[in-house]
C-alpha cells in the first residue's frame, strides 16, 4: 500500500511543481474585493477633493475617473486570468495534461527562470501556460522601469497579449533577439 501512495505522490509532483511555478487558477473568481476597492477609492478621492474646497462636480468627476481606471485595471487582470485558465483547461482536456506535465519536467529555464521553454509549451513564471504553436508574435516593449518581452497568442481560446519576461536594461536588444530566436525556432520544430 505504501508503494501505491509513493507512486501517486510521484505522479502528482509535476502537477504541484507546474501549478506552483505558473500559478494558474483553474477557475478564476473575481470576488467582491476589486469592486469594493474601486468604489472606496473613488469615494475617498471625491470626499478629499470636496474637503479641500473643490466644487462638487469636479470632485465627483475626479473620483469617477479614478474609479474607472481602477475598474479597467481589475478587468484586464481578470481577463488575463480567465484566458490563462481557459488555455490550461483546454490543454488538460486533450490528454489529461500528460504531455504538458512531462514537457514541464524537461523544460529549459530561460532568463533567470522567468519562463521555461519546453518542446511543446512555454511556461511563464507566475503566469500562464502557452502552446508554442499558438504564439503569433513576440515584441520588445519599453516602459519607465525598463524593457520587457510581450507575446501575442492566438488559438481556439481567442487572442491574448501577455508579458513574458523583463530584460536587463543594458542588454535588452541582445536578450530580446536570443529569446525571439529560441522561442520561434522551437515553434518551428514542433
Amino acid at each position: 500500500m505504501s508503494q501505491l501512495n509513493q507512486r501517486s505522490e510521484a505522479a502528482d509532483q509535476p502537477n504541484h511543481a507546474l501549478y506552483s511555478y505558473c500559478k494558474v487558477m483553474r477557475v478564476p473568481k473575481m470576488g467582491p474585493a476589486p469592486a469594493a476597492i474601486t468604489i472606496v477609492t473613488g469615494l475617498i478621492l471625491t470626499l478629499f477633493l470636496a474637503a479641500l474646497g473643490e466644487s462638487l462636480l469636479v470632485a465627483v468627476l475626479a473620483g469617477a475617473s479614478v474609479s474607472a481606471v481602477f475598474a479597467f485595471l481589475f478587468w484586464l487582470a481578470y481577463r488575463y486570468r480567465v484566458g490563462a485558465s481557459q488555455r490550461l483547461n483546454s490543454y488538460l482536456a486533450e490528454d489529461g495534461g500528460q504531455l504538458m506535465f512531462s514537457d514541464f519536467t524537461s523544460a529549459q529555464p530561460v532568463m533567470g527562470d522567468q519562463f521555461r521553454l519546453g518542446r511543446y509549451y512555454l511556461f511563464i513564471k507566475n503566469g500562464a501556460v502557452i502552446r508554442l504553436d499558438s504564439i503569433d508574435d513576440i515584441v520588445l516593449i519599453g516602459c519607465r522601469s525598463g524593457s520587457g518581452v510581450s507575446l501575442t497568442v492566438k488559438d481556439e481560446n481567442g487572442s491574448m497579449t501577455l508579458p513574458l519576461c523583463r530584460l536587463h536594461a543594458l542588454r535588452a536588444r541582445a536578450e530580446f533577439a536570443e529569446i525571439r530566436q529560441a522561442v520561434l525556432q522551437r515553434d518551428r520544430s514542433v
